[in-house]
């Protein structure tokens, strides 16, 4: 039984970027979206589905979504296994976390956590010559998923996890919170935030004490 609303769609890959993370990549079946909106996703027939941030821009024929698999997830565990041809559910696309026309030319800043950066891959692929900056929150180098589709001058990977100093010219050691602590922005910039909750509680403080206001805050939570 399909959930109402959803539309089936064919799987064409799945790319692995992670040993824990990976790529799906699905027939586009004439779903129109706006980049930073995401989509119910789930087995042909099956009640269990997930959100997933669309992870590729409107301009591509295809549907992307970055999925973490988690220890004993059903809908995470059940996708990482698709093959080329799979029948999946799509519901959507739902949601608001989109760059209007009337913030353009304007500056901004994105802060993503893990997978959080899906909307980030979708939002700087969709809109070129943004003048963004991108933190990108992850434990170890390795979950710095298709990085080098952002510009190296804008992207700020933090590395919170023990190990190897990270080798980008640009890597910060240590939560995003902190190195944003370190350098304030401005109140005219738009701030775009999505990952953990927590990581998004730390960041809209310490937004608000720079003085930027509540209409120039936008979060998306992971859970």
């Amino acid at each position: 039984m399909r959930s109402i609303g959803a539309r089936a769609h064919r799987v064409l890959g799945v790319r692995d970027v992670s040993p824990s993370a990976f790529v799906l990549r699905l027939e586009r079946g004439g779903l129109a979206f706006r980049a930073g909106q995401w989509i119910n996703v789930g087995r042909g027939g099956s009640l269990q589905q997930r959100e997933y941030t669309i992870y590729s821009p409107p301009s591509e024929d295809f549907l992307e979504i970055l999925v973490r698999e988690v220890a004993g997830g059903t809908v995470s565990r059940d996708l990482h296994a698709c093959r080329p041809g799979d029948v999946l559910d799509v519901d959507g696309p739902h949601g608001s976390f989109c760059i209007e026309p009337h913030q353009q030319p304007g500056k901004f800043l994105f802060v993503g956590t893990g997978t959080g950066v899906s909307p980030f891959h979708c939002l700087t692929l969709s809109h070129p010559g943004i003048d963004y900056l991108l933190l990108h929150g992850v434990r170890t180098p390795r979950e710095l998923y298709d990085q080098d589709v952002f510009d190296p001058q804008r992207l700020v990977p933090c590395i919170s996890g023990a190990g190897p100093a990270p080798g980008e010219r640009r890597a910060h050691r240590g939560r995003v919170t902190s190195y944003l602590s370190a350098h304030p922005v401005g109140p005219g910039c738009a701030c775009y935030l999505c990952g953990n909750s927590d990581m998004i509680y730390e960041c809209y403080a310490m937004l608000r004490g720079f003085g930027v206001p509540p209409s120039r805050i936008f979060a998306e939570v992971y859970f």
